[in-house]
């Protein structure tokens, strides 16, 4: 099923990889793919390894999904900005490289912006939030929201707490990727089930922030010592 009121900004991560995998692998495809690639030398974040694109391109063309390459990898230039605009798609999944927040003039340009973050919310906001959420509820979690101009504070769709895995080394490019795409999934599919976008009434203005996770913090988190909050 092509989603012609969907559309996809797609870096070249892990992240994006098992996105388009579990598309695919549910029959959901984004009407129009922009990508942006690391054209440098050094790893970005949600880059396990350089270059990802060959297994990217091989994707994109064995499922003749319909992609443009964008002149360069920030999605808040106005090269980026110009494609969006001028496409039809009312609502973009957005899979960037990590850490990056959209800014105006690009939350202001008439579409809307799927994102899933790796949290449960509004309890975990901000960055590196499942080590953090290991190690106070011992689970991953993960929120699909339409991104606004106040970080992670956008109206939530789904969210769902999912058991810690077994092996919490692979946490960046494995887990978190899966359970966000399993979010991502539900949430096309009650859209697809719906004609609409069905939001949960709880509020998310509110919330804990947290910041890039200190090494020893993150090393805890992995061996799955787990301490009151």
């Amino acid at each position: 099923m092509i989603l012609r009121e969907v559309g996809m900004i797609a870096a070249d991560t892990s992240r994006t990889l098992c996105y388009l995998k579990e598309l695919i692998k549910n029959n959901l495809y984004p009407n129009f793919i922009i990508l942006l690639l690391n054209q440098g030398k050094d790893i970005l974040p949600g880059q396990s390894e350089i270059p990802l694109n060959d297994e990217l391109f091989l994707l994109l063309d064995n499922e003749n999904l319909n992609y443009e390459i964008a002149l360069n990898s920030d999605i808040n230039s106005i090269n980026v900005i110009e494609m969006i605009s001028n496409r039809t798609e009312s609502v973009f999944i957005f899979s960037g490289f990590g850490g990056v927040i959209l800014k105006n003039p690009i939350l202001e340009i008439g579409v809307s912006f799927l994102h899933v973050h790796g949290g449960y919310l509004p309890d975990f906001k901000g960055s590196t939030t499942n080590y953090y959420s290991l190690i106070i509820e011992n689970k991953l979690g993960a929120s699909s929201i339409f991104l606004s101009n106040k970080l992670d504070s956008g109206s939530i769709l789904v969210r769902r707490k999912f058991r810690a895995p077994k092996d919490r080394t692979q946490i960046d490019h494995i887990h978190d990727s899966k359970v966000r795409a399993k979010v991502l999934i539900e949430t096309l599919l009650e859209y697809c089930k719906s004609g609409k976008w069905i939001f949960d009434p709880e509020n998310n203005l509110n919330g804990q922030t947290y910041y890039i996770i200190h090494p020893v913090l993150k090393h805890i988190a992995i061996l799955g010592n787990k301490v009151t909050p």
